[in-house]
């Protein structure tokens, strides 16, 4: 329960910000300032908690704060005066991926996770990526591509709101299942 409500939460924030930087007329700037800060959350897994708990002093955590605020733009800028003000730094990464499937959204891109048993080749990437976008009526599709050798071959095409699983593992699952009926 807990996780959910914080879920919602930072898909409250997320669509806050990126409805503000549409208001701005700023979002594909302050998205990019987004994927950076991102980054340095990555750098530094424990930065939201830190800035969340007690672990520094209100004077360390402002330090921080400034340093961060100043190194992006106004409405980004903002956004982490606010995120620290709540107390949900530790919640910002999550803001900041509803903030890019607005983005990606809006800008007709799905974003779809294929997992394959070996690397697909720029052809076969290329193709995948017209089939996807032309079955989610999308302009544009983009894959994060994964290897699994124990899928054995096919593929499995993960999108926000659909599975696609075409592998032979489940295949072969599925014809084993029905054998043993």
């Amino acid at each position: 329960m807990g996780m959910n409500k914080q879920y919602t939460t930072a898909r409250t924030y997320g669509k806050a910000l990126f409805n503000e930087a549409e208001k701005n007329n700023e979002v594909t700037d302050d998205f990019q300032e987004l994927l950076k800060l991102r980054d340095v959350y990555r750098d530094v897994p424990e930065l939201g908690e830190m800035l969340t708990d007690n672990r520094l002093s209100v004077y360390e955590k402002v330090s921080i704060i400034s340093e961060l605020e100043n190194s992006f733009g106004k409405t980004v800028a903002k956004f982490i005066h606010m995120i620290y003000d709540y107390g949900r730094m530790d919640e910002l990464p999550e803001m900041i991926d509803e903030f890019e499937r607005e983005y990606y959204k809006r800008s007709g891109i799905i974003v779809a996770r294929v997992t394959t048993a070996v690397p697909l080749s720029q052809e076969q990437r290329h193709d995948l990526e017209n089939n996807i976008a032309e079955y989610f009526n999308a302009d544009k599709a983009m894959l994060n591509a994964k290897i699994d050798p124990s899928i054995i071959g096919g593929v499995i095409i993960e999108t926000e709101g659909s599975i696609i699983d075409q592998s032979i593992k489940t295949e072969l699952e599925n014809m084993h299942a029905a054998l043993m009926k």
